[in-house]
Protein backbone atom coordinates (compact mmCIF):
# COMPACT_ATOMS: atom_id res chain seq x y z
CA UNK A 1 0.00 0.00 0.00
CA UNK A 2 2.80 2.70 1.06
CA UNK A 3 4.34 1.81 -2.62
CA UNK A 4 1.22 2.23 -4.50
CA UNK A 5 0.79 5.80 -2.58
CA UNK A 6 4.61 6.74 -3.41
CA UNK A 7 4.23 5.77 -7.15
CA UNK A 8 0.91 7.27 -7.39
CA UNK A 9 2.31 10.78 -5.64
CA UNK A 10 5.17 10.61 -7.94
CA UNK A 11 2.95 10.37 -10.96
CA UNK A 12 0.52 12.95 -9.52
CA UNK A 13 3.68 15.41 -9.32
CA UNK A 14 5.12 14.57 -12.51
CA UNK A 15 2.24 15.10 -14.25
CA UNK A 16 2.04 18.43 -12.54
CA UNK A 17 5.75 19.34 -13.26
CA UNK A 18 4.81 18.50 -17.19
CA UNK A 19 1.67 20.33 -17.05
CA UNK A 20 2.99 23.64 -17.80
CA UNK A 21 6.62 24.82 -17.88
CA UNK A 22 7.81 27.72 -15.64
CA UNK A 23 9.27 30.74 -17.45
CA UNK A 24 11.87 32.45 -14.94
CA UNK A 25 11.52 35.32 -16.89
CA UNK A 26 8.79 37.36 -19.12
CA UNK A 27 11.47 36.58 -22.17
CA UNK A 28 11.57 33.27 -22.13
CA UNK A 29 7.36 33.47 -21.53
CA UNK A 30 7.79 35.83 -24.90
CA UNK A 31 9.87 32.85 -26.29
CA UNK A 32 7.71 30.15 -25.44
CA UNK A 33 4.62 32.47 -26.91
CA UNK A 34 6.28 33.57 -30.53
CA UNK A 35 7.68 29.63 -30.97
CA UNK A 36 3.67 28.56 -30.13
CA UNK A 37 2.75 30.99 -32.39
CA UNK A 38 4.73 29.78 -35.54
CA UNK A 39 4.44 26.24 -35.35
CA UNK A 40 0.63 27.01 -35.28
CA UNK A 41 0.00 25.27 -31.91
CA UNK A 42 -2.63 26.79 -30.20
CA UNK A 43 -2.47 24.59 -26.74
CA UNK A 44 1.04 25.72 -26.20
CA UNK A 45 0.40 29.23 -26.93
CA UNK A 46 -2.22 28.65 -24.41
CA UNK A 47 -0.03 27.12 -21.89
CA UNK A 48 1.87 30.45 -21.76
CA UNK A 49 -1.05 32.43 -20.86
CA UNK A 50 -2.33 33.83 -17.78
CA UNK A 51 -5.01 32.54 -15.66
CA UNK A 52 -7.11 35.58 -16.06
CA UNK A 53 -6.35 35.79 -19.82
CA UNK A 54 -7.72 32.04 -20.37
CA UNK A 55 -10.73 32.95 -18.02
CA UNK A 56 -11.56 36.19 -20.40
CA UNK A 57 -11.16 34.42 -23.35
CA UNK A 58 -13.45 31.35 -22.04
CA UNK A 59 -16.05 34.49 -21.33
CA UNK A 60 -16.02 35.63 -24.71
CA UNK A 61 -15.92 32.52 -26.80
CA UNK A 62 -19.24 31.58 -24.53
CA UNK A 63 -20.50 34.71 -26.18
CA UNK A 64 -19.60 32.64 -29.34
CA UNK A 65 -21.17 29.89 -28.80
CA UNK A 66 -24.33 31.10 -28.26
CA UNK A 67 -24.13 32.72 -31.29
CA UNK A 68 -24.26 29.03 -32.63
CA UNK A 69 -26.84 28.05 -30.86
CA UNK A 70 -29.09 28.27 -33.72
CA UNK A 71 -27.88 28.18 -37.89
CA UNK A 72 -28.25 31.47 -39.48
CA UNK A 73 -31.11 32.89 -41.55
CA UNK A 74 -28.81 34.95 -43.38
CA UNK A 75 -27.11 32.96 -46.57
CA UNK A 76 -24.29 34.46 -46.49
CA UNK A 77 -23.51 34.20 -42.48
CA UNK A 78 -24.55 30.38 -42.57
CA UNK A 79 -21.51 30.13 -45.34
CA UNK A 80 -18.94 32.25 -43.13
CA UNK A 81 -20.28 29.55 -40.39
CA UNK A 82 -19.67 26.51 -42.90
CA UNK A 83 -16.04 27.99 -44.04
CA UNK A 84 -14.99 29.10 -40.00
CA UNK A 85 -16.16 25.69 -39.12
CA UNK A 86 -14.50 23.93 -42.15
CA UNK A 87 -11.57 25.76 -41.08
CA UNK A 88 -11.43 24.59 -38.14
CA UNK A 89 -11.96 21.28 -38.89
CA UNK A 90 -14.98 20.71 -37.27
CA UNK A 91 -19.08 20.19 -38.77
CA UNK A 92 -20.93 23.65 -38.16
CA UNK A 93 -23.19 21.62 -35.46
CA UNK A 94 -19.90 21.36 -33.45
CA UNK A 95 -19.70 25.08 -33.00
CA UNK A 96 -21.85 25.54 -30.09
CA UNK A 97 -18.98 23.95 -28.27
CA UNK A 98 -16.25 25.59 -29.43
CA UNK A 99 -13.63 25.99 -27.24
CA UNK A 100 -10.70 28.66 -26.36
CA UNK A 101 -7.97 26.24 -28.10
CA UNK A 102 -10.33 25.80 -31.57
CA UNK A 103 -10.31 29.57 -31.33
CA UNK A 104 -7.06 30.31 -30.65
CA UNK A 105 -5.85 27.64 -33.66
CA UNK A 106 -8.52 29.14 -35.82
CA UNK A 107 -7.16 32.26 -35.60
CA UNK A 108 -3.77 31.16 -36.08
CA UNK A 109 -4.81 29.51 -39.53
CA UNK A 110 -7.11 32.72 -40.17
CA UNK A 111 -3.87 35.39 -40.02
CA UNK A 112 -1.24 32.69 -42.15
CA UNK A 113 -3.93 32.35 -44.59
CA UNK A 114 -4.89 35.77 -45.15
CA UNK A 115 -1.31 37.14 -44.61
CA UNK A 116 -3.23 39.65 -42.32
CA UNK A 117 -2.08 41.67 -39.24
CA UNK A 118 -1.92 39.51 -36.55
CA UNK A 119 -4.46 40.24 -33.22
CA UNK A 120 -2.71 36.99 -31.03
CA UNK A 121 0.82 38.62 -31.55
CA UNK A 122 1.42 41.30 -33.98
CA UNK A 123 4.32 41.21 -36.11
CA UNK A 124 6.57 43.27 -34.13
CA UNK A 125 7.08 40.79 -31.29
CA UNK A 126 7.47 38.20 -33.97
CA UNK A 127 11.17 36.61 -34.05
CA UNK A 128 13.06 38.58 -34.19
CA UNK A 129 11.55 40.57 -32.15
CA UNK A 130 13.68 43.65 -30.68
CA UNK A 131 12.66 44.08 -27.14
CA UNK A 132 12.93 48.29 -26.77
CA UNK A 133 12.30 48.34 -23.04
CA UNK A 134 11.38 46.30 -19.88
CA UNK A 135 9.37 47.52 -17.25
CA UNK A 136 9.16 45.01 -14.34
CA UNK A 137 7.42 45.64 -10.77
CA UNK A 138 6.63 43.43 -8.48
CA UNK A 139 4.54 40.08 -9.83
CA UNK A 140 3.89 42.19 -13.15
CA UNK A 141 5.83 43.10 -16.32
CA UNK A 142 5.33 44.90 -19.62
CA UNK A 143 8.06 44.29 -22.76
CA UNK A 144 8.02 47.52 -24.99
CA UNK A 145 8.82 46.90 -28.67
CA UNK A 146 8.43 48.78 -32.08
CA UNK A 147 5.84 51.02 -33.08
CA UNK A 148 4.99 51.01 -29.00
CA UNK A 149 3.44 47.66 -29.10
CA UNK A 150 3.82 46.18 -25.94
CA UNK A 151 3.27 43.02 -24.12
CA UNK A 152 2.20 42.39 -20.53
CA UNK A 153 3.22 39.51 -18.21
CA UNK A 154 2.20 38.32 -14.56
CA UNK A 155 4.52 36.33 -12.36
CA UNK A 156 2.81 33.44 -10.52
CA UNK A 157 4.11 30.03 -8.68
CA UNK A 158 4.12 28.73 -12.21
CA UNK A 159 6.53 31.51 -13.48
CA UNK A 160 5.81 34.46 -15.59
CA UNK A 161 2.67 34.30 -18.01
CA UNK A 162 1.43 36.27 -20.81
CA UNK A 163 -1.55 38.27 -20.21
CA UNK A 164 -3.44 39.58 -23.60
CA UNK A 165 -6.52 41.69 -23.24
CA UNK A 166 -8.93 39.29 -24.49
CA UNK A 167 -10.95 41.99 -26.36
CA UNK A 168 -8.02 42.30 -29.01
CA UNK A 169 -7.88 38.57 -29.46
CA UNK A 170 -11.40 37.83 -29.81
CA UNK A 171 -12.18 41.14 -31.38
CA UNK A 172 -12.26 39.68 -35.27
CA UNK A 173 -15.44 40.40 -36.33
CA UNK A 174 -17.98 36.75 -36.72
CA UNK A 175 -20.70 36.70 -38.63
CA UNK A 176 -23.96 36.94 -37.13
CA UNK A 177 -27.36 35.24 -38.18
CA UNK A 178 -28.87 38.15 -39.98
CA UNK A 179 -25.81 40.08 -40.75
CA UNK A 180 -24.78 40.65 -44.34
CA UNK A 181 -20.78 39.56 -44.84
CA UNK A 182 -18.63 41.95 -46.23
CA UNK A 183 -15.95 40.91 -48.74
CA UNK A 184 -12.30 41.63 -47.92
Amino acid sequence: MLVFRSLLLSAVVLLAACSKKKFETPEEALQALQTAYLKKDAKGFIAVLSKETIAELEDKIETMRSTFQTPPENPDAAQAFEHMAKQMGMPVSKLKELTVEDYIGFMMQNETARASESTLLPKEMLPPAQIAQRVEKGNKATLYFADKEKLFFIKTDSGWRVHLDADNVAGQKLPKKNEDIDEE
